[in-house]
């Protein structure tokens, strides 16, 4: 097997969405190989991404830090950083402060960050953190060419970045028929079409948008196919969807069945994936929609519009026109013949460019290559003070 390189990922929670689906699937490709990997979780809580990943794990530790104290001297981070006896730690979007500074404190001797997606310009004080946290990584990784031009407004210099974009298993990802008794399950009749999308019930992924469009889709559609919409996944934003749905007259049409398992399954249900989300970074969703292939309608936010490339431009929609947002979804549902071969473009787009397997390999190579370097700067020693954060 030759030398072992133990990389530790640092995150702040694995219970779902895009990035922790990613960092699942990353630790699954490399489980077996010269690469061990640990997990340091900050948000107190397994997770459920977590949890399904821990058999893959070299060690997996729970940090439940003490607010402002663990900011200040993440102490409990950096010793389960050196419990991994971490060659190399690996922080990731909601974590690079904290983490890097623990990485430091450990004496890790390569520290490398992922930038996954901003929801809005940061202010000032985080933009002062970030630039703190930059100085203690050796290589920044942005997932897009726009989260690569926000970093250098940081500071962060552009010859320690390195551009690594999203990526998905195409044998797993890929299009087939939805199984039987799933239209049963979620309640949707026989003939109807069938769209919708998949993540975080939360503000920055624009459900109450997406519900906007909806109702727009309903006027005037032909009651023989009527349209349903199906919006996968949990957050702090469902009674307020649901409540919207109602007022809007929608809730005969709309279902919100939580978290799926196994979302091949979904995204094969569908007619038509929709993303209108008010920010992204690389929509690992969008991505997996594509490879399974089913034609997407999305905001032009983060790297939609490079994930779709110039083919499929016309199905990126520039401003906040909902009605006319649904004329899209309406031209695309027209057409069984023009929604194949939209699928069939998009999954190629997928292969070509969005590959798992891709996105592995550049990482190993940044994992296995220079784990001797040093950071050009150090962040100020700080004793081990016992107790700093909760030891569960």
């Amino acid at each position: 097997m030759g030398n072992l390189v133990r990389v530790t990922h640092v995150v702040f929670d694995l219970d779902g969405g895009g990035m922790e689906s990613l960092i699942g699937a990353i630790v699954r490709r490399l489980a077996g190989s010269s690469i061990v990997t640990s997990v340091v979780s900050l948000s107190g809580r397994s997770g459920r991404v977590g949890t399904s990943i821990a058999p893959f794990l070299d060690q997996y530790h729970v940090v439940r830090p003490v607010r402002g104290i663990s900011m200040i001297a993440p102490i409990g981070v950096a010793r389960r950083i050196r419990q991994t006896r971490a060659d190399v730690v690996h922080l990731h979007s909601g974590a690079w402060f904290k983490g890097a500074f623990a990485a430091r404190l450990a004496r890790t001797r390569r520290v490398i960050y992922t930038e996954h997606g901003r929801e809005h310009d940061d202010p000032p004080l985080s933009r002062w953190l970030d630039r703190q946290a930059a100085r203690w990584t050796d290589v920044v990784i942005p997932v897009s060419a726009r989260l690569e031009a926000y970093l250098q407004t940081l500071g962060v210099p552009k010859e320690r970045m390195e551009t690594i974009e999203n990526g998905v298993d195409l044998t797993f990802f890929s299009p087939g028929r939805a199984p039987e008794g799933l239209r049963h399950r979620f309640n949707l009749p026989e003939g109807a079409r069938i769209v919708g999308s998949i993540g975080r019930l939360e503000r920055v992924k624009g459900y109450d948008r997406l519900l906007e469009v909806f109702a727009h889709l309903k006027r005037g559609e032909d009651p023989r196919h009527p349209c349903y919409l199906v919006i996968c996944g949990a957050g702090t934003q469902r009674e307020s969807l649901v409540r919207q749905a109602r007022d809007l007259g929608l809730e005969p049409y709309v279902r919100f069945p939580g978290w799926v398992d196994h979302p091949v399954e979904f995204y094969r249900l569908l007619d038509v994936f929709i993303l209108t989300s008010r920010s992204e970074g690389l929509s690992l969703s969008l991505l997996e929609a594509l490879a399974c292939g089913v034609p997407a309608v999305v905001t032009a936010v983060g790297a939609n519009e490079e994930v779709l490339g110039p083919t499929l431009r016309g199905q990126v929609i520039s401003n906040d026109d909902w009605a006319a947002f649904a004329d899209v979804v309406k031209a695309t549902l027209a057409s069984d013949d023009r929604r194949a071969e939209m699928g069939r473009l998009g999954r190629a787009r997928v292969a070509a460019r969005f590959n798992l397997d891709r996105l592995v390999e550049r990482y190993a190579s940044l994992y296995t290559a220079g784990t001797a370097l040093h950071p050009t700067s150090q962040p100020p020693q700080q004793p081990l003070m016992l107790g700093a954060e909760s030891r569960t």
